[in-house]
Parts: structure tokens; sequence; C-alpha cells
């Protein structure tokens, strides 16, 4: 008996290390499943609403998520209507986040059997692995309804079909693969035409004295987009002609909701949103501080990881030169390829003034660059690294915004504040986030059709074309005059630093001086109220 008992631990060691890489993706992936965010983006309700409703659901920018939430949520809904919950079945966007985790773990696996292909021989997967799922960027999106990480696992689809292409003998049918799960990819949304583009440049550049077959295999199930695209325009009633099917395609940009430049601005905003994509900076974190000191101890031990991840890797660099440390021979074309569309997918977030959401791909890019490509790097330190990036973005990420309310307009399906708009439809509403309460409204009643009561707060009102200070007062005042009740949540209440408190500011109470304010509701949140304030 003692013998077993000695045995037992070493056994559970052994089990471990046989089985780190599925424990550290079943570790993330729960988490995922656990922590969904309870303060949804103003996209996530809009798509949980299309989902839900059956609207919309062929968006131009994203032409598939959509209907495959829409399918999911049926789906969902189907199955637990079978164990007679019908709360849980009816909650479309409870069901949507959970499939993005799931695609989030998925990922991982795919993730996995690419970097055992390019990693030298006896090299741990598990720390990039930690690694890569750790990063803010992918936690974020992987517990929310947004439409970024199912692309991302079928754009890996698509590379790990083109690193077996390369390593596996240049077998036609990988490289058909790798075309065909890179193309789905931009169905799901159209930033990984970059991806798409970087596998189709490599192809070329590694194809030898057959490029042009090479090429044909690749780019040929690419005639899926445009084929999906033409598909997708009775939906909308339009005709079916080029111009037509161009406007349809580049719509976000023609309507102004994507748009790019490059500017200083935009720069800045790349570098900060970069960091974020690993580490969770927000205006909540210095709130969150206050809020929990016992967070400070958080902070220490971040930065205490940090340092030691440091130290291994300049041990590491220092030994680069040992044989046992060059990169695999064969992986080249795979790192450079990954490289390639690591700077393409950069390049268009900075010009698209840095765009968080746009580098979500990042983390599992570097992993199979640096893994691959830096093989001196310690597996101690990149551990080490993901425990720190696990442990700051549960605790300034994840966990807060799964526990705690940061705002508090339309979660609830009694909501006060989207009870009193529906009732009140001759008054209007001044809000700070008034298309997250469109959206919410959109998600509660099934009317597509926006509130026109549910206006911006002042500071963003006078941001419209034609709109200015003195007209804003003007309105007011005309309003006021004819017996129409004025509301707003931009006075008082916590102020998070966000991107549009850097952009705009806060000039509410600048552009309502003049007019007799009182607060008539609060809504409670984690950093205090926010109040409806009534303007008279």
């Amino acid at each position: 008996m003692n013998s077993e008992f000695r045995s037992g631990p070493g056994r559970l060691r052994q089990f471990i290390i046989q089985h780190s890489e599925f424990i550290i993706v079943s570790l993330l992936t729960g988490l995922c499943l656990w922590l969904g965010t309870a303060n949804s983006t103003l996209d996530a309700w809009y798509y949980a609403a299309c989902a839900r409703h059956g609207h919309e659901l062929l968006l131009p920018h994203h032409l598939l998520y959509n209907a495959v939430g829409w399918l999911w949520a049926e789906a969902w809904a189907r199955f637990w209507w079978s164990f007679d919950s019908p709360l849980w079945a009816w909650d479309a966007l409870f069901a949507l986040k959970r499939l993005n985790a799931l695609a989030a773990g998925a990922s991982l696996l795919v993730l996995r059997q690419l970097l055992r292909l390019v990693l030298p021989a006896g090299k741990n997967v598990w720390p990039w692995l930690l690694l890569a799922g750790a990063s803010f960027g992918v936690l974020r999106f992987a517990t929310e309804n947004e439409a970024y990480i199912q692309p991302v696992l079928l754009s890996l689809l698509g590379s790990l079909a083109w690193a077996r292409y390369q390593l596996e003998g240049q077998k036609a049918r990988h490289l058909v693969w790798a075309g065909c799960w890179a193309a789905l990819a931009c169905l799901f949304h159209q930033i990984h035409f970059c991806w798409w583009l970087g596998l189709l440049l490599s192809t070329g550049w590694y194809a030898g004295g057959h490029k042009l077959r090479a090429l044909l295999l690749y780019s040929l199930p690419a005639l899926l987009v445009p084929a999906a695209y033409v598909a997708a325009l009775p939906y909308w009633h339009q005709p079916l002609t080029l111009p037509a099917l161009w406007r349809f395609v580049f719509h976000d940009y023609y309507a102004g909701t994507a748009t790019g430049s490059v500017s200083g601005h935009g720069m800045l905003l790349s570098v900060v949103n970069l960091g974020r994509t690993f580490v969770q900076v927000h205006g909540s974190t210095l709130a969150l501080l206050r809020l929990y000191p016992g967070l400070w101890l958080v902070v220490v031990a971040f930065l205490g990881l940090l340092a030691y991840a440091g130290g291994l890797v300049g041990q590491g660099w220092r030994q680069r030169s040992a044989p046992a440390t060059q990169p695999v021979r064969g992986a080249v074309p795979v790192v450079r390829a990954h490289l390639l569309i690591l700077g393409l997918q950069l390049l268009f977030a900075v010009y698209s003034e840095g765009n968080a959401e746009f580098m979500v791909m990042v983390p599992a890019l570097l992993t199979v660059v640096a893994g691959a490509g830096l093989p001196w790097l310690p597996a101690r330190a990149v551990a080490t690294l993901g425990l720190a990036l696990l442990g700051w973005n549960l605790a300034f990420g994840l966990v807060p915004s799964h526990y705690l309310r940061f705002t508090n307009t339309g979660i609830q399906p009694n909501s006060p504040l989207l009870r009193q708009i529906l009732l009140e439809p001759n008054s209007w509403f001044l809000l700070d986030n008034h298309n997250l309460t469109l959206n919410q409204l959109h998600y509660r009643t099934g009317r597509a059709a926006g509130a026109p009561n549910v206006l911006p707060a002042p500071t963003l009102l006078v941001q419209r074309p034609g709109q200015s200070p003195a007209r804003l007062r003007q309105w007011l005042r005309a309003q006021l005059q004819t017996g129409h009740r004025v509301f707003t949540t931009g006075l008082g209440g916590p102020q998070l630093l966000d991107r549009a408190q850097l952009v705009y500011g806060n000039q509410n109470a600048e552009l309502l001086r003049g007019f007799r304010t009182e607060k008539v509701d609060s809504f409670p949140t984690a950093f205090g109220p926010y109040y409806l304030t009534e303007i008279r």
C-alpha cells in the first residue's frame, strides 16, 4: 500500500506531462465558457438581436457570422426546450458567447497541431498555447458575441493545411484545403483577406518550378467568396449586377462605419491596442484598484513574473548559437509566411486607425513565428509570461467583466430605462451610449427599427454633421417649449477612461449650462450609480 501511495503523485505528474497541451486548452476553454462577459458591447447586442429574431443574417463585413449565430441560437433553443427551460432557451446572447468560447478552444487545438509540425523535436508546445490563449485579445472575444474568434479558427485551419503542404511533400490536397479554409475565413470577417493573401504570396514564392499550378490550386477555392456574396444579393433585394455586388462587398466603407487613414493619432492607438491585445489596460483598471486594493498584489506578482521571464529570455539569448536551439529547417517557409501575414494584419490594423479588433489574430501568429523562428526562447520563459498574462487578464479582465456591472441600462429584460423609453415615445433620451441602448431594445422587443426618441449624449450629438452647441441649445429650448420631456445619462456618474473619452472628452455639463437639471432615477454599477437626469 505504501508503494502505491508513493507512486500516486508520480503517475499524476506523468499524466500531466503527457497531456499538458490538452490540459491547457481545456483550462482556457473552461474559463471562457464560465466567465462570459456581463457587459456586452453594442455590436454584441446587435448580433444577438439578429440571431434571436432572424434579422439581417447576411451582413457584408462578416457575411456568415450572423447566419451561423442564428443556426446556433435555434439549436440552443430547441435543446433547452427539450428540458423545459425557456429562460435558457431564449438567451441567445448567452448561447452566442459560449459558441465563441468553443471556437477559441478549437483554435488552440488547431494551433497545437500547427506548432507540433514546426517546433523542434522535444520542444514543449503547451507554454506557447498558454501564451496565445491567455492573451487578452483572445480571452476578450472568446467571452463576447463578436465576429473575430471564429474566422481565426478557420484561418488557422488554412495555415495548418498550408504547413502540411510545405512539410509533407507538397501534396495538392493540402494546398486546396488551405485555400478553402482561408477563403471561408474571409466570409466570417473580411479582415482575414490579409491572412489569405499572405498564404497566396507565400505559395507563389515557395512553389519552385510549379508556381502556376500551386497558385491555381490555392486560389480556385477563393471563388467561393464572390459566389457567396452574389448569392446574398437577393436577400437584400439588390440586383445581380457588378456595381451592386461591389457596393455590397464594401458596404461598410461606403456607409462610413468602416474607415481607413494613416495619422499620428491612429499610430498611437495602434501601439496602445497592440499592447492591449496581450494585457488588459482600460479605464476600469485604476477604478478596480481603488475599489479592491488587494489587486495590487496581482500587479506586484505580474511585474515579478515579467522580470523572471525577462531574465530567462536573456539567458536563452546568450545560448542561442547552440545546435539544440536552431530552427527546424523545413519550418522556415512556414515561419516566413506567418511573419508576412502578421505584417499585413498589423498594417491593415494601423490603416484602420489602430482598431484593436483587427489584432485578435496577432497572438496566434506571433506564437507560430516566435515558437518556430526563435527556438532559443526558453520554454520556462514562455510559460512564465503566459502565466503572468493569464493572472492579470483574469484579475482585470474576465472576472470583473463577468461578476461586476460596468453599465446598467438594459441588461435585464425589466430594465427601468428601457421601459421608460418604450412608455414615453414623446420624450427624448440623450444617452451616453445610445447605440447600446438601441440594440438592447432591438434584442428585447424584436423591433429592428431604432427608437427615434433615443439620441447621443450632448457631447456626441454636437459632433454630428450640421450640429453645433448653439443649435443643440436651440433644439432643447424648442422641445421644452412644446412640452416634450428631455432626459440624459451624461451628467454625474462614474467616468471611466475609454476611447470616446480620449477622443471627445466630456462636455455635457458645459453644453447644458443655462438649463435646470434634476436627477430622476439612478442605475447602480460597480463603480457608482449612473443617473437619469431631466433637463428643464
